[in-house]
């Protein structure tokens, strides 16, 4: 079995590691889930595709391989850190309308999805690094406790305090 993170127990929707997963298909689906991550960091497709490219390219320098046992939490912890990296240098662009268009929705609602979207994305922009970093792994990626603390190098209790702060924060920041 080629290497692959475990989705989280209450995540059905996450694809199962596949048994007989060829190398190179292993880390085309591991990318393709950095480049999602990477983008509900920066919220742009461009710099999300770069920065997971440049992890890659890091760890190709480094000689860390898909068969390392901490491939894909390393991979995570590179992907966050350059996103933060970026996301301190750049301000994010204005969200794409392919984000929140749904076919056959009317202008009315598309325009308070959009409202809805960027409001949130505000949100999530404005908590901490390391609260955003956890609950964007825990949300978004459907990661268990333990995979974040792998991910982000600290204890599960301190991965749990980060998530508990931002949902906090995100409520209390869209509660109007």
């Amino acid at each position: 079995m080629t290497y692959a993170l475990k989705p989280a127990s209450d995540a059905p929707n996450r694809p199962d590691p596949v048994v007989g997963l060829s190398s190179s298909a292993a880390m085309e689906e591991l990318r393709r889930r950095l480049v999602r991550f990477a983008f509900r960091m920066l919220w742009n497709r461009d710099d999300a595709e770069e920065v997971t490219q440049d992890a890659c390219l890091i760890a190709l320098q480094r000689g860390i391989t898909l068969s390392d046992a901490n491939f894909g939490p390393w991979m995570f912890r590179t992907v966050a850190n350059l996103s933060l990296n970026r996301r301190r240098s750049r301000k994010a662009d204005p969200l794409d309308e392919s984000m929140y268009a749904a076919s056959g929705s009317n202008p009315a609602t598309l325009a308070s999805d959009a409202e809805r979207l960027e409001r949130l994305r505000k949100a999530v922009e404005s908590l901490p690094d390391q609260q955003r970093l956890a609950v964007v792994l825990k949300t978004q990626e459907m990661m268990d406790y333990a995979d974040i603390a792998r991910v982000m190098e600290i204890t599960e209790s301190a991965v749990r305090g980060h998530v508990y702060q931002a949902r906090r924060k995100l409520a209390e920041l869209l509660s109007d």
